[in-house]
């Protein structure tokens, strides 16, 4: 083979390898106060608070666990504002990764009890996107979240909280002075807690 030629075909190699680069994210991961917050309704009602805006949001359950206080959902599409998914390098220069239209958000709720009157309820973002890079296969690549989304969620929850109260009883007959009774009133609006270890999924 011609020198000349071997150079040439090298060079066309090495200028294709080049014309398509992934840079991973490099976003770190939200602070505390992005993704957390406190509650002021006791467990049960904190619970309540957060499927309330889960369902106003339009979000599908994927599993729940109130033994735990976990729920799992299936977001929508997400943009830059909310992720960072890297960047990408092309023969024309260097720019930021932008999510696709099929993108997928996931977001895990975790509430728990801090006292008798308030709870903690924190969120866990995971946003994923095919990206294509020129000259090379589409990838999936796991975004870092900027916490955006997050923050905004718990803001709409911290919002509920302020309207959800616990559910009131009527027509119960009130007990009679003669007839004492030998058990305590039962607490209203407490949910029934699945079994430990049993992870609850819609529909089952």
């Amino acid at each position: 083979m011609d020198t000349k030629f071997r150079i040439g075909l090298i060079s066309a190699a090495l200028a294709v390898a080049a014309s398509g680069c992934f840079y991973p994210p490099t976003a770190v991961p939200p602070p505390e106060d992005k993704v957390s917050t406190i509650v002021p309704l006791p467990y049960d009602l904190a619970w309540t608070a957060v499927t309330a805006v889960i369902h106003a949001n339009g979000y599908n359950i994927q599993a729940q666990d109130p033994n735990h206080g976990i729920i799992e959902v299936l977001g929508r599409q997400f943009s830059l504002r909310d992720a960072d998914c890297g960047k990408i390098k092309s023969i024309v220069g260097t720019y930021v990764a932008i999510p696709e239209a099929d993108g997928s958000s996931v977001y895990n709720f975790h509430v728990k009890a801090v006292s008798n009157e308030s709870s903690r309820v924190a969120i866990s973002a995971a946003f994923d996107s095919p990206l294509s890079v020129p000259l090379h296969p589409t990838r999936d690549v796991r975004c870092v979240s900027r916490g955006a989304q997050e923050s905004h969620l718990l803001q709409q929850i911290l919002a509920q909280a302020r309207v959800t109260k616990p559910p009131s009883y009527r027509g119960a007959a009130p007990p009679s002075a003669s007839s004492p009774s030998s058990a305590a009133p039962l607490e209203g609006g407490r949910p029934t807690l699945l079994g430990p270890g049993i992870l609850k999924r819609p529909g089952t």
